[in-house]
């Protein structure tokens, strides 16, 4: 493992381009919350350098595991991976940023099926997280809806989607229509 960080790191201080089997390689061999975590830094700061580009279903796979694994693990007290709550918020904030995407529709699938055996297989603290930092705001925005409707008729998911959902009812797109507001100061 410490050859794998050692190589992403390097990748994170170099201005070189970075050949695409090399993140690939990276992606399938992190088993670790410090190396997902690095290799979400490094699509976020380094994404055009990688050649040819990754792309989303790669980039997502590898934004989807580094935000469950938080939320999985909690990991606080430190700057370069995010603790249960941010994750669940980012969750979110990336939902909603493909939700703008044309045919993103199978990574929100995928996705949500991730979400949802993270949240059976849980503790009370991790169902707690993914519903109300992640599936309240998500059941918000009626995009959103049809992705977590099979919650709706499962007996173990059900309590947190008529949680969830009377929340998104009563605030509808409120925070979607924040994330937008900020989106529009910063241009």
């Amino acid at each position: 493992m410490v050859d794998l960080v050692s190589e992403i790191d390097a990748a994170l201080r170099s201005d070189k381009p970075m050949p695409k089997d090399d993140v690939m390689r990276w992606i399938a061999a992190a088993n670790d919350i410090s190396a997902l975590s690095k290799l979400y830094r490094l699509t976020e700061e380094r994404y055009y350098s990688i050649q040819p580009e990754l792309g989303r279903d790669e980039t997502c796979l590898l934004i989807r595991r580094y935000l469950l694994e938080c939320i999985r693990l909690n990991v606080t007290g430190r700057d370069d991976v995010q603790d249960r709550w941010q994750a669940a918020q980012t969750l979110h904030v990336w939902f909603c940023h493909l939700m703008e995407q044309d045919d993103a529709a199978p990574v929100l699938k995928q996705a949500t099926e991730a979400i949802t055996d993270v949240f059976l297989a849980g503790d009370n603290d991790v169902r707690n997280a993914i519903e109300a930092g992640f599936l309240e705001h998500a059941l918000e925005t009626p995009a959103l809806r049809p992705y977590f409707e099979h919650w709706s008729s499962d007996d173990h998911l059900r309590p947190a989607w008529s949680r969830a959902m009377e929340w998104g009812k009563a605030h509808p797109d409120f925070t979607y229509g924040m994330l937008k507001q900020l989106r529009n100061t910063r241009q």
